[in-house]
């Protein structure tokens, strides 16, 4: 008969196999950047830069490609977050100095929209051109409005679903390289992450305040952003953390590691669905392109890409 003790390190074994689990994608030239996830589904999306392409990873672990690169044509999905309301997958664009297959360099963004069910395009809105442009990530209000950070001018833009207009909703000044961005409901504020920390922005008065920190925490250079109950979750390229705030969200109180390790490259972004966190483990955003060159480096010093799931 086993012991109460074996029986306990047993349900215990079972509990933390479960907590997390990995979905590997052998297509090692990705490079993939937004993540999207559709909790009726239980579906992860996953963009790749560089294939033009967007690919779902079912709840059995099934991996398709769904949005082709006939529908970017010369742009690469960026930033994308899942209106589960309304049915829609939207997707942040952009064909900018970042490598996909085209080869072409210029700079111009615009925001698309597709229909979760049948991964058709609903709309691509009018193109944002002229000088150094970049929409990166993006978030839905409850109205369905979207926001969306664009990078290279500090900027928040907004596409008004009722009037389909895509336009500047707020100069950041000072807060520089705005990239992750997440709508909190119960304020009706936005956060946004910028080089210099996480800016709370309140939509109605369009106030934009950096959220202080105590002690030695750094919030600083955080890619993709996400609110789960009492924290904000940050990828910081080579770890992920949660910063747990006050009851007013101004103030961010500690910080604790989410998950890192030495299979971490360049972790851009994820998103929270049915009690877990679904996230790119190793984009190679940095490590698997010549700069000086703008181009792919050899498929076989790449590595396979990690996207994990765990539970919250």
């Amino acid at each position: 008969m086993r012991s109460p003790y074996h029986l306990l390190w047993l349900f215990l074994l079972i509990i933390s196999c479960s907590a997390s689990k990995d979905y590997i994608l052998t297509e090692k030239d990705l490079i993939p950047e937004g993540t999207g996830y559709n909790a009726a589904t239980n579906t992860i999306y996953i963009g790749s830069i560089y294939k033009q392409k967007i690919i779902a990873i079912s709840a059995k672990g099934a991996i398709e490609d769904i949005i082709t690169q006939a529908a970017f044509e010369d742009l690469s999905p960026i930033g994308m977050e899942v209106d589960d309301t309304r049915k829609i997958l939207w997707v942040n664009v952009a064909l900018a100095p970042i490598v996909n297959k085209t080869g072409k360099n210029e700079w111009k963004t615009t925001i698309m929209s597709f229909d979760l069910k049948n991964h058709q395009l609903i709309k691509k809105y009018d193109l944002i051109k002229g000088g150094q442009v970049f929409l990166n990530d993006l978030t839905v209000a409850k109205n369905g409005d979207v926001y969306a950070t664009e990078s290279a001018n500090g900027k928040i833009y907004k596409l008004d679903t009722h009037t389909d207009e895509l336009s500047v909703f707020l100069d950041l000044g000072d807060f520089g390289f705005p990239n992750g961005i997440t709508y909190y409901e119960p304020q009706h504020a936005l956060f946004v992450a910028t080089n210099e920390g996480i800016v709370k922005v309140d939509i109605e008065t369009k106030k934009a305040t950096l959220i202080e920190v105590e002690g030695n925490i750094n919030a600083t250079v955080i890619d993709g952003l996400a609110i789960n109950d009492d924290y904000f979750i940050g990828h910081q390229s080579t770890k992920i953390t949660k910063f747990y705030f006050d009851e007013a969200m101004t103030k961010i109180t500690r910080s604790e590691i989410l998950d890192t390790g030495n299979e971490f490259d360049s972790s851009t972004t994820g998103e929270i669905g049915n009690g877990y966190y679904h996230y790119i483990v190793n984009s190679q955003i940095r490590s698997g392109i010549n700069r000086k060159e703008n181009n792919l480096k050899p498929l076989d010093s790449l590595e396979n890409v990690i996207i994990r799931t765990k539970k919250l």
